[in-house]
């Protein structure tokens, strides 16, 4: 493969059970309305936040999915900043970036998270080491949302490249059905969000990982 091509949330940051906690807060505190974090995962964890309203809470104007959206990803920082420990990349991510780096193979990400939250990946968690906005296909209102490829071709033609010439690395199955209709050179999927028993239903899947020791090895 050419280049690789990165989901974030669940992916190279553990935190599904942080964005759990986010949506519990926000739907408490903004509509007094109780869920189960089991609940939440099976609902909140994959989709946009613009099809997780309208799951929850029916058809809104896009300017009130907007401003709820806006809120939701700030409680999910709030969430996040809490505690230290809750910053830092999935084990071996580091090690990966420097790795690629040294090889020459290039790398971007494809991420439905918005830029307040690119912001925060970049500052909070380091990524800016490694990452400038240019390699960052985030939410801007502008692109299909995932399981269309949509992300993924416009991360890999800022390299100068198609899907077909990537391996892609995902974790929820939303974004492994992004990276199999983008038609991935490879998909590579992290254990993180989904169970191995499900990931591996999927034949194009062509390797299940936890971390990224060695990953190299893998493209």
């Amino acid at each position: 493969m050419k280049a690789v091509l990165f989901d974030f949330n669940g992916t190279l940051y553990d935190d599904n059970r942080l964005h759990i906690a986010a949506w519990q807060n926000f739907f408490r505190e903004r509509f007094g309305r109780v869920f189960s974090a089991e609940e939440i995962h099976r609902r909140c964890i994959g989709p946009s936040n613009a099809s997780i309203f309208a799951d929850f809470l029916g058809d809104l104007p896009a300017e009130e999915v907007r401003r709820l959206s806006s809120e939701k990803e700030a409680a999910y920082r709030k969430v996040a900043r809490s505690d230290p420990n809750n910053l830092h990349l999935v084990e071996g991510a580091p090690e990966m970036f420097d790795r690629l780096t040294q090889l020459g193979i290039p790398f971007a990400l494809a991420t439905s998270s918005p830029i307040e939250n690119v912001q925060f990946y970049l500052e909070d968690l380091g990524m800016k080491r490694w990452f400038s906005l240019d390699r960052i296909v985030y939410e801007e209102g502008k692109l299909a949302s995932k399981p269309d490829p949509a992300f993924y071709i416009e991360a890999a033609r800022r390299l100068g490249l198609t899907p077909e010439e990537c391996a892609i690395v995902e974790d929820s199955l939303t974004g492994i059905r992004a990276a199999i209709n983008a038609r991935a050179g490879k998909i590579i999927a992290v254990d993180h969000s989904v169970s191995r028993e499900q990931l591996e239903s999927y034949p194009e899947i062509d390797a299940i990982i936890h971390d990224f020791h060695g990953f190299e090895r893998l493209i």
